[in-house]
């Protein structure tokens, strides 16, 4: 038990601004254990996200609402996972080599597709949640468990890209199947408190990692922390989508 506090501990601090677990001197195969608590890390995030989802629309209109909601997400993720998409953006966009694709998502300038990426994730969020918090203010406390999840997937079911050594690769190379089952079972036991739509919604999260996992390896070899995040904005921008049509 000690041990799967201690896992978390690390991934919140890794993932997110609170200052929780940074001091921690994780080994590669204590990185590979991280991919189980993506969904939990974004259970915390929903917390957040879920109480102020139920005090603002008392004084603020439903889009300006949503704009807070996706702006708390960022800063509570310090915008890891967007860099991870705008980088993947403009690596993917470049039509270069997957030699050169992969030295561009080294690169910490951000290019005009890096842009256009961040500022429709964004929106695209914003709209959603405008639509949909007013009727179910509970699929806050969910919806960041559900895009992590399918990180979780990618992360678990890909081999790692690029020859660099370093803590994506080792979260990469030394999680499994194990990881993957905590990581359903922290998104889907929540989730089957609010029932069929989240039960749903957390089964597309699984379903759309695992059509990630083709896509990243025909464009790039496999994947990099980079992709990690980009999976985590693109699950949450499906699942939104997807939750869309149920209700």
């Amino acid at each position: 038990m000690l041990k799967y506090i201690k896992d978390f501990r690390a991934a919140l601090g890794f993932f997110s601004l609170l200052p929780v677990g940074r001091t921690l001197v994780l080994t590669p195969e204590q990185f590979g254990r991280l991919p189980a608590f993506y969904p939990v890390v974004g259970l915390v995030f929903g917390l957040a996200l879920g109480l102020l989802g139920l005090t603002l629309p008392a004084v603020l209109p439903p889009d300006l609402t949503a704009l807070a909601l996706v702006l708390l997400l960022v800063v509570l993720g310090r915008g890891f996972h967007l860099d991870g998409l705008a980088d993947t953006a403009d690596s993917l966009f470049s039509h270069r080599s997957r030699e050169e694709k992969l030295a561009i998502l080294k690169d910490s300038r951000q290019g005009t597709f890096g842009v256009l990426a961040i500022v429709l994730s964004i929106i695209i969020k914003i709209q959603l949640l405008a639509h949909l918090v007013p009727a179910s203010p509970w699929l806050l406390f969910l919806w960041p468990a559900w895009g992590r999840l399918g990180a979780s997937v990618v992360a678990v079911l890909s081999r790692y890209a690029g020859g660099e050594i370093g803590q994506g690769r080792f979260m990469v190379e030394n999680s499994g199947l194990r990881e993957l089952g905590l990581a359903a079972l922290f998104t889907f036991g929540p989730s089957l408190i609010f029932g069929p739509p989240a039960l749903l919604s957390a089964a597309a999260a699984l379903l759309f990692g695992l059509a990630l996992v083709p896509i990243w390896h025909r464009a790039l070899g496999g994947v990099t922390g980079d992709l990690l995040g980009a999976s985590v904005e693109l699950t949450e921008i499906f699942t939104l989508l997807f939750f869309f049509t149920l209700v």
